[in-house]
């Protein structure tokens, strides 16, 4: 027979191999449960793929509109300050310059009829100022009204005029950093592109008036410049440099779009790890699924083994057969993760951040459908060979579906691969930067971790279950201990089942111990260090976070009359993107009152003296930059900017984790000295008793009215507004590791159907027996919960133990942080397996009170 099978006609074989087709066919329930690990793992990855490519194609054409006629861009380095006006005297005389524009920038809120302002993001408009007789070197497309000339005339972008109901002729209350000023819109515009930007808005007002509500008297944002011949550009740019100095950037519309691309990097990393780990579930999924089957199938594998099917044939076909299931669900997958792009561009418009339309890439299509395709074959490859492995006689007799028991050396190996992952994980968190070998070791170590406590799952399932199993057994004596027996007689395949759930959960405990300790640090810190009573601030304001509105200088005298305020000082904040650890913040302050609104810790020397030296043009900096670039008190650091350039002498290293403690602290004057700043980011005020507090806050308000881009804060609101933001970061994360959860409470249900297949006799002799429909329910139920629970349980010590290692090897560059134990979090994931359980649960148990029990008792 064997040798007929070989010698057999192209049909024969294609027949043979087509069992692999009537399998799928026939095991609808599994291929449909089996495929949807595969559909959201594929989806995932697709899904964050498209995201990438439509952040890049955003910015890509964001600068392609903004700069459309420009060769060469002259800011601050990494965008930050503002330049000099006698700056552009200079690049106007480099020679091959054809054209040279200063212009302002800053950020305007809609002031609603009400007279407050518009909170949301689509009331936020990016405005330029410019030069109304200089060239147009932006490449914009009037569609009505004309472009602006003087006073307080503004032109605005079509798509968010439209958004707001504007249109030309019509007035617009805008809250500036100077006050509420009205504009009368005079044009509107489209960029050369076409594109739009996620609700963002744009607009030009005159140069003049821009000085005006900018409060800003001789400086630029940027200058933009047009070559005489695009030849010259490499020998103008090293001349721009040259005469301009260190802290001027010279760069090209390209050169941005290259530096977005970098800072987007990071970030890209993070989102493909969390794909690949829902890729990752979906792989034990498969593996748990295609080993149940290949038992179930053993007698029939057996015929084919006596009817001269050779092992190796056996191996294809149900590789073959995990092939047709990689493509239905990667086909499946694609759709799925252009839903996912959608969701999660319209999460990103909602936080702020610009994003255009979803953009489809081809590459990404490839990559997914292959990732699919081979994580799926993957997954089935042990299966298949073990079923290839497989006597014929003992087959067709049954005699190889004795359960598993768990193996010593299989634990053994789990131990060291756990070892060896810690280390990597540790590596990673402690970094100051992260550079690609760092984050490959962490993410590495990452999946070591989770290989190792997989390997170690079988020999744990057993007495995990026992132990949850005991007060169910006081609640339902009969049906909690036949599921807890059905839980832990295969612990192979209830630790699979269980390590699928717990990667997923365990990601998301050991995030949520990153952000309590982070958080409750940072609490810790405003507790002791905020001497103050109120602060004025933009609403939401983010230091760090991109364009923010400003304060007028005007304000903080405005303050100071009110008869209860003591202490009115500004601070100014600066984000430099040439700091380890992707960046970190520069701190303007007035030294002789910071001691009266800021109480932090600095070493180095007593705080009257730190803050005395401070105005003589030292600085300070915060401990997790000293840790990283090893500073000393008394030694230099290079500040940059786009004003001047100077080696400042170190007066004092403060503990902070704001920041990750990657901060410099300056006076008001140094700042304005190099980096050109001359706005206030926010106010620090006291109160001249704490009597005074409540009516001083009452002032305060009626000032604001004023401004309604404002507000005033209590300390307490400041970390609330801090919380808010950390949770509103996380949430984005934890809301695509939801999709691995899913993933994992299908591979629940894959393991309980199975389950009652496999036991589909024991159930019918039980039905015989005289058990109810309701009992045999409760026994799959309890079985559901079981394993969610034990999966829940890994996933916690799991997360718990990463979450110690990262906020510990932060603690290497921040020392003040601490461990804070995710309570809320725990909590959550509880109750999540609980739920998880019950909801898995409920189509097995279904199917197994419905059993014919005639049928049931006869079924082989």
């Amino acid at each position: 027979m064997r040798a007929w099978l070989r010698r057999a006609p192209g049909n024969k074989l294609r027949s043979f191999y087509g069992l692999a087709l009537r399998n799928l066919k026939a095991r609808r329930l599994r291929v449909l449960l089996t495929t949807l690990g595969v559909v959201f793992g594929v989806g995932m990855v697709f899904g964050v793929l498209l995201l990438s490519a439509t952040m890049l194609k955003t910015f890509e054409e964001l600068f392609d509109s903004v700069y459309g006629k420009t060769d060469l861009i002259v800011t601050g380095k990494s965008d930050v300050g503002a330049l000099p006006a006698s700056e552009l005297k200079k690049a106007r005389a480099v020679e091959g310059v054809k054209y040279a524009e200063g212009s302002l920038f800053s950020v305007f809120t809609l002031v609603k009829k009400s007279g407050k302002a518009e909170r949301s993001q689509s009331g936020q408009l990016n405005v330029a100022g410019i030069d109304p007789k200089g060239p147009d070197l932006i490449g914009k497309k009037t569609v009505a009204g004309r472009d602006v000339k003087k006073g307080a005339e503004i032109m605005v972008e079509k798509n968010w005029a439209e958004s707001n109901r504007l249109k030309v002729g019509r007035s617009v209350r805008l809250a500036t950093p100077s006050g509420v000023k009205s504009f009368r819109v005079v044009g509107l515009f489209e960029f050369g592109t076409g594109s739009s930007f996620g609700g963002q808005g744009f607009a030009s007002i005159p140069i003049v008036e821009a000085r005006k509500v900018m409060d800003n008297k001789d400086s630029f944002t940027e200058i933009d410049i047009a070559l005489v011949s695009s030849e010259q550009l490499d020998t103008v740019r090293r001349e721009l440099q040259k005469v301009l100095g260190k802290g001027v950037e010279v760069v090209t519309p390209d050169t941005k779009t290259e530096q977005i691309q970098d800072q987007l990097r990071g970030f890209n990393v993070m989102l493909l790890f969390f794909a690949g780990t829902a890729l990752f579930v979906g792989a034990f999924i498969i593996f748990n699924s295609f080993s149940m089957t290949m038992l179930q199938r053993m007698r029939e594998i057996g015929m084919l083994r006596t009817l001269g099917a050779g092992r190796s044939m056996i191996l294809r076909s149900v590789l073959l057969e995990a092939l047709l299931l990689g493509l239905i669900g990667s086909l499946i997958g694609l759709g799925l993760g252009v839903g996912l792009a959608l969701g999660l561009i319209a999460f990103i418009k909602a936080i702020g951040f610009p994003i255009g339309s979803l953009e489809l890439s081809t590459t990404a299509l490839v990559v997914a459908m292959i990732v699919g395709v081979l994580v799926t074959v993957f997954g089935a490859v042990y299966p298949a060979v073990r079923a290839s492995r497989t006597l014929p006689i003992r087959a067709v007799l049954g005699m190889d579906q004795a359960r598993d028991r768990p193996s010593w050396k299989r634990s053994v190996i789990g131990i060291v691969i756990l070892a060896i992952g810690l280390p990597g994980v540790y590596l990673l968190a402690s970094s100051s930067t992260v550079p690609t070998s760092v984050a490959v070791a962490g993410v590495t170590g990452v999946i070591f971790v989770f290989l190792g406590v997989a390997l170690l799952a079988p020999a744990l399932v057993g007495p995990i279950s026992q132990a949850f199993s005991w007060p169910i057994k006081k609640v339902q004596p009969i049906e909690g201990k036949l599921a807890a027996d059905s839980a832990s007689a295969n612990p192979n395949r209830t630790a699979a089942t269980a390590s699928a759930l717990m990667i997923s959960l365990a990601l998301v405990t050991a995030f949520g111990a990153l952000g309590s300790s982070f958080l409750g640090t940072i609490s810790d810190e405003i507790d002791k260090s905020l001497a103050r009573d109120f602060t004025v601030q933009p609403i939401s304001f983010n230091p760090g976070g991109g364009p923010q509105q400003k304060v007028a200088s005007k304000l903080q005298r405005e303050i100071q009359k009110l008869p209860q305020a003591e202490v009115v000082t500004p601070e100014r904040f600066l984000f430099l993107e040439d700091l380890p650890s992707g960046g970190g913040l520069a701190f303007g302050f007035n030294p002789k009152t910071q001691a009266d609104v800021n109480n932090s810790t600095i070493e180095g020397a007593s705080k009257d003296e730190v803050y005395r030296r401070v105005q003589k043009g030292e600085v300070t900096v915060g401990e997790g930059l000293a840790k990283a670039r090893n500073y000393k008190v008394g030694g230099r650091i290079k500040l940059s900017g786009a004003s001047g350039t100077r080696k400042a002498r170190i007066a004092g290293i403060v503990k902070t984790a704001i920041f990750g403690g990657i901060t410099i602290g300056m006076s008001l004057e140094t700042m304005k000295e190099i980096y050109g700043v001359t706005t206030d980011s926010a106010l620090a005020i006291t109160a001249k008793s704490p009597e005074a507090r409540g009516e001083l806050e009452r002032g305060i308000g009626r000032v604001l009215k004023d401004y309604p881009q404002l507000e005033v804060l209590s300390n307490d609101e400041i970390k609330d507004g801090i919380e808010d933001q950390m949770n509103q970061m996380f949430s984005f994360f934890y809301a695509i590791m939801g999709a691995a959860i899913i993933i994992s409470l299908f591979g629940i249900i894959n393991t309980l159907s199975m389950n009652v297949l496999e036991r589909t006799r024991e159930i019918g002799i039980m039905r015989a027996l005289g058990s109810s429909r309701w009992q045999i329910r409760r026994v799959i139920g309890l079985e559901g919960l079981l394993l969610s629970l034990v999966g829940a349980l890994l996933g916690l010590i799991v997360g718990i133990l990463l979450g110690f290692v990262f906020v510990r090897g932060a603690a290497v560059a921040i020392p003040s942080i601490h461990y804070q134990p995710p309570w809320l979090t725990i909590g959550i994931v509880s109750a999540v397996a609980l739920v998880m359980g019950l909801i898995a649960s409920i189509i097995p148990a279904r199917r197994a009170a419905r059993l014919n029990i005639i049928e049931a008792v006869s079924y082989e």
